[in-house]
């Protein structure tokens, strides 16, 4: 008997998720259904920890998750889908087929390809930073640093240099535009405190050794220089001959099927409506519950069940601001402010270093939990939900201390190579 296969491109939030979403939906059925994932090293990177000092136990062994589930791991590229011949090629020149494909590969950083600029749009490049700061430090205590993108990996990477470094922040336009005027209020006040020196409005023309030459004919010295500006999808995504948006986010629909028989997106390869007013964005806090839902649909379509929509109204942004702090806010229009300052920053702590790593324990059940939605939310329970986390109360219970999962993989060896 034919043994189908569904198939997941990344090892990401979206596609860890669309793993353990496949599983759960297939029960029983796993023993005639294959579910397989593709990823070119065997590690899910927690990505919203590269901006920081310290990045032991930032990679998770993907066999960790994977093993009890069943779930098959490859560890190699795509380079090309025919979502015709639904196929895709391997780096190695092999082919795998497919009968269900969750395309969840990610996003990439659209930046010069020149020496010594550094980003942290991976775990090695993230390395390459921290090992380049260190030695600064050795030969400065106050070396120059130039960070390139206003949004939100920009201010937060900005905020964490400047406990080493003289840091210039330079945003093409404003700086944090995706938040409101109140939220960005508080956030050029952070950067003052932090000393950060911001050019808002201003495009880089060019990077040379210890120059970022500004438009106009500004420069800047730098002694480092990091990007992080300009994300857009995988490139994957233009192998599915369906309708993109700006940033390459292949559009789904509620289902998040992506346009093309048998192909599903989910996080940033995917621009899915979180509600009926708002898009998702490019973060793990949407990339998850995607992941799992179009992997739960992948499965339900082998099993000639009926897709389940996504959506997820509740969303809260909590922006790391270095030793100011941090900055909590509700909503889609990221101005409402919940906390602020050191009590934000207890917030970060338990997001980064507890909330989005596995659940504790080994096993299949236990891995099951993995992304498990909470009864569904629609926009009055969000509401609620918001409005009870402006009580420091409720954020303490919900927040609290407890011990950090990624205290655990740094225990067992897998940290930064140099540390600070």
């Amino acid at each position: 008997m034919h043994t189908q296969r569904i198939l997941i491109i990344g090892g990401g939030f979206a596609g860890v998720n669309a793993a353990v979403g496949a599983v759960d939906k297939l029960g029983s059925a796993q023993d005639r259904v294959s579910v397989e994932l593709i990823n070119p090293d065997p590690f899910w990177v927690i990505k919203p920890r590269l901006y920081e000092r310290d990045l032991s136990g930032v990679r998770v062994p993907l066999d960790d998750v994977l093993t009890p589930l069943g779930v098959v791991r490859h560890e190699t590229s795509v380079t090309a889908i025919d979502a015709a011949g639904r196929r895709v090629a391997l780096d190695d020149g092999s082919t795998l087929s497919y009968d269900q494909l969750v395309l969840a590969a990610g996003s990439r950083l659209a930046r010069p390809e020149r020496p010594g600029v550094h980003c942290v749009d991976s775990y090695a490049e993230a390395v390459q930073l921290r090992t380049a700061v260190i030695q600064l430090k050795d030969r400065k205590p106050r070396f120059r640093a130039v960070v390139v993108g206003g949004g939100f990996t920009g201010v937060e990477l900005a905020a964490e240099l400047a406990a080493d470094a003289q840091v210039t922040l330079v945003a093409a336009g404003d700086v944090a535009p995706g938040f409101g005027p109140r939220a960005r209020a508080e956030i050029r006040r952070a950067l003052d405190w932090l000393e950060v020196a911001v050019r808002a409005g201003a495009a880089v023309d060019d990077v040379t050794d210890g120059t970022v030459r500004l438009s106009g004919g500004e420069w800047a010295g730098a002694d480092l220089v990091a990007w992080a500006a300009g994300p857009v999808a995988s490139d994957l995504t233009r192998q599915i001959a369906a309708e993109r948006d700006r940033l390459g986010r292949l559009v789904v629909d509620a289902f998040l099927r992506a346009g093309v028989p048998g192909v599903w997106a989910a996080g940033d390869s995917a621009c899915a409506k979180a509600d009926r007013a708002n898009n998702a964005v490019m973060s793990c806090q949407h990339a998850g519950p995607q992941g799992r839902r179009a992997g739960e649909n992948a499965a339900a379509t082998v099993l000639g069940k009926r897709a389940r929509r996504y959506r997820q109204a509740l969303y809260l942004t909590c922006l790391a601001l270095g030793d100011y702090g941090a900055l909590l806010t509700c909503g889609f229009g990221r101005d409402a402010v919940l906390a602020r300052g050191q009590d934000a920053a207890g917030v970060k702590r338990a997001i980064n270093h507890r909330l989005i790593y596995p659940p504790e324990g080994e096993g299949r059940r236990t891995m099951l939990k993995i992304g498990k939605p909470a009864p569904p939310a629609g926009p009055v329970v969000a509401a609620m939900t918001q409005a009870a986390l402006r009580s420091r109360w409720v954020r303490g219970k919900v927040f609290g201390t407890s011990p950090a999962r990624s205290a655990a993989y740094a225990a067992e060896g897998n940290a930064i190579e140099a540390q600070a």
